[in-house]
């Protein structure tokens, strides 16, 4: 609860919110910026038209020739989901920014060129008054939010996971909506960002109307988010589990498939992050049997066997067996330290 607080405390500056206490739907400051920055580079898809991406460019487009558009256009190819480093910053307008100890982009720019890309930017956002430009929107940012927050208020989505723990964790969603992205949406792991952000869940969606013009509005659409929640969130529970029953789950070890394609693709090295994404995929199957098709749950659990995460096949069997209302384990509590005996027994050490 205290980290909650104090994520809470780090987001309050910039996050504007509707509502519901775990779920936000917003325009990310740090988002926004890296984002027009690499606009004014040629380093992203144009935006499709609208009254915002008319006022964006002709607020800062005197700005092209500065030193951190210098410095993204000088970096080659740079992908449309680079603007992620926006979850580096905190504390805007007075700008502080993490340093990662380990990105995949420092893997292809370079530590030292990505973390000197980040005081460019900041400089940027000063030297552009970028703050102002971005509180002047607010009452916008929060109108283009409300529909979307609306259609996954009836989802259930993130109800669904809390009554399947039991529980209502300190997961928080963060719907990021993106007025300047007309390419697609995506999740952002904020934990290799800002460990500060560990708990939230960030879902980074666009503004997809192709045939649109500088007179309209933006407008975005609920779509995508459910399997996020479930499995995302499902990490989010599982974690002071993984803590409390360190002991058992390494004396499973010898399950470890690491010779697997799947493993070698998902870049899964150790086998508490195999076990770990091994239970939350069988969660989220055991979601999809209640909250899906039948054949929409098939389809999910045999998508995951056939990507290398085996035991999905026991363990969603004998969580629907075991775990639920009117079950022998209503508390999930109880029941976790029962899937590693069940994995322990049916896969004994040879």
């Amino acid at each position: 609860m205290k980290k909650a607080i104090i994520l809470l405390l780090l987001c309050l500056p910039f996050i504007k919110t509707y509502g519901q206490d775990n779920l936000t739907v917003n325009v990310h400051p740090g988002i926004e910026l890296f984002t027009i920055i690499q606009i004014l580079g040629d380093q992203y898809p144009d935006p499709n038209p609208s009254t915002y991406s008319k006022e964006v460019m002709d607020y800062f487009g005197k700005y092209k020739s500065h030193p951190a558009v210098v410095k993204v256009k000088s970096l080659g190819k740079v992908y449309s989901d680079f603007p992620e480093l926006g979850y580096t910053m905190t504390g805007f307008p007075d700008i502080k920014i993490y340093q990662p100890e380990d990105l995949s982009w420092y893997k292809r720019y370079g530590k030292d060129t990505v973390l000197e890309y980040l005081s460019l930017c900041k400089d940027f956002a000063k030297e552009s008054n970028f703050w102002a430009f971005f509180q002047a929107h607010q009452e916008k940012y929060a109108k283009w939010g409300s529909g979307i927050r609306e259609q996954v208020a009836k989802s259930g989505t993130m109800e669904q996971l809390q009554k399947f723990y039991g529980k209502k964790g300190t997961a928080q969603w963060n719907i990021c909506i993106d007025p300047l992205n007309s390419w697609g949406s995506h999740a952002i792991a904020t934990k290799k960002m800002n460990p500060a952000f560990g708990n939230i869940i960030v879902y980074n969606t666009g503004y997809f109307n192709e045939k649109s013009t500088e007179k309209d509005e933006p407008v975005f659409a609920y779509q995508g988010f459910d399997y996020l929640v479930w499995h995302e969130g499902s990490h989010i529970f599982l974690d002071p589990y993984f803590i409390k029953y360190k002991k058992e789950i390494d004396e499973l070890a010898y399950l470890f498939n690491k010779d697997d394609d799947g493993m070698k693709r998902n870049t899964i090295g150790t086998w508490e992050y195999c076990l770990n994404e091994n239970m939350v995929r069988a969660i989220v199957g055991d979601m999809y049997k209640n909250y899906r098709t039948e054949r929409q749950y098939k389809r999910q659990v045999a998508k995951e066997t056939a990507n290398d995460f085996i035991y999905v096949e026991d363990l969603v069997p004998f969580i629907a067996a075991n775990y639920g209302p009117g079950k022998k384990y209503t508390r999930f509590d109880d029941f976790f330290p029962t899937m590693l005996t069940m994995l322990k027994e049916k896969h004994p050490k040879q």
